[in-house]
């Protein structure tokens, strides 16, 4: 298939409203736009260089953990939730009762793409529909669309904007459509055949999928989720450390019209470069992070030898800061296993050193955060994502 000629479906009238049938995917793709070219090259060349920075990173795992809840949070907003990032990180009962349901949403987004990392990692279990279905119902579990058939493909129409199908903005291909896209989906996921480069299949998967929009509910989260987890299962990263939520939060209306153009108008073209641009954007900032996360953890472990009491008690409670950055006494107690009055003492220690900040004002039960740890992973990039596009 070129791209140039790509034509992406048709609609198929039932009663009152058409359904969007796409053109399936699993075939060769080439191109003539050397502007592709070009973008794949750069894309292909900051993935690896994450790669192979990931890879040489002591406990990036550790710091992966901290990419993947920020990815939560900015995958989720797309669709709405509010709670802030710092929000995210905290313990449930600390977070107004009117934004719990967006906060659980939020912890299940971490669940689910950790589920589907595991999965493919620890399993060896390839990226499928299986794995899909499996992974959308750790996502649904207890939340918003917790009865929208979690876990299944959807058995029903459904739609998006408007009030029924037949004034929605977009309307899915019909439930008699979905097994032979879906299977046609998963073909293409594993066709080791077709000599298509990893970061274009993965944009021409993305867009299927949102496409089809094979949920009731949950289809934006998942299509996004998707693209990490078919970067490992494929090995062209090593670690689950891309995670694209980001730019595409940035610039959502630019995200959906990317989307709508290949439908609209079959200008796949631009829905790849899209992507290529985005992917370009995630590689650099994600290795920016990750530097910089490096040149802080040493500065914190020099700063340690200063702190009256024994080294390795402080270098404990560290540690517990970088897998969780916002923490109070009781909870460190609880992750060290250190007593209070050590405790006590380590956080005063760093507080006056200016390696924690005292969040909530409080005089009891006061919530410490490891700051600037944290704002690394939740701050805005100095580059503006927007000047990409």
């Amino acid at each position: 298939m070129k791209v140039e000629k790509f034509k992406s479906g048709i609609y198929i009238r039932q009663n009152d409203y058409s359904t969007f049938k796409p053109a399936y995917i699993n075939e060769t793709w080439d191109w003539e736009d050397s502007e592709i070219n070009i973008l794949l090259e750069e894309a292909s060349r900051e993935l690896g260089g994450l790669n192979s920075f990931a890879d040489l990173i002591p406990n990036i795992d550790v710091y992966i953990k901290m990419h993947i809840k920020t990815e939560a949070n900015k995958s989720s907003k797309i669709e709405g939730t509010k709670t802030s990032i710092e929000e995210d990180f905290m313990q449930i009962e600390d977070v107004s009762p009117e934004k719990r349901n967006d906060y659980e949403e939020v912890q299940n987004y971490i669940m689910a793409l950790n589920y589907g990392i595991e999965r493919i990692v620890k399993d060896d279990f390839p990226l499928c529909n299986r794995l899909i279905c499996e992974i959308h119902e750790k996502l649904m579990r207890g939340v918003r669309g917790k009865n929208k058939t979690p876990g299944e493909f959807r058995k029903s129409q459904n739609w998006i904007g408007g009030t029924k199908p037949s004034d929605a903005i977009y309307v899915p291909p019909s439930i008699i459509e979905m097994p032979d896209l879906m299977s046609d989906f998963e073909k293409f996921i594993n066709n080791d055949n077709i000599r298509v480069p990893h970061l274009v299949k993965i944009a021409l998967l993305h867009y299927q999928f949102e496409t089809i929009h094979p949920f009731l509910d949950g289809n934006g989260r998942i299509g996004r989720l998707i693209i990490p987890l078919y970067l490992l299962s494929k090995g062209i990263l090593e670690k689950p450390c891309f995670y694209i939520s980001d730019f595409f939060e940035k610039n959502r209306t630019a995200y959906y019209e990317a989307l709508d153009r290949v439908r609209m108008k079959n200008d796949m073209r631009y829905w790849i470069k899209f992507f290529l641009t985005a992917s370009i954007y995630t590689a650099k900032t994600a290795k920016s992070k990750f530097k910089r996360v490096v040149e802080l953890v040493n500065q914190l472990n020099k700063q340690v030898l200063d702190i009256k009491g024994r080294p390795e008690n402080t270098i404990k409670m560290l540690e517990a800061f970088y897998d969780v950055p916002m923490l109070s006494g009781k909870q460190l107690q609880e992750i060290t296993g250190l007593t209070q009055p050590t405790v006590d003492s380590a956080i005063k220690g760093m507080l006056e050193r200016d390696m924690l900040r005292e969040i909530t004002g409080y005089s009891r039960n006061r919530i410490y955060s490891l700051y600037k740890y944290f704002d690394i992973f939740a701050q805005e990039e100095k580059e503006n994502s927007k000047n990409l596009i």
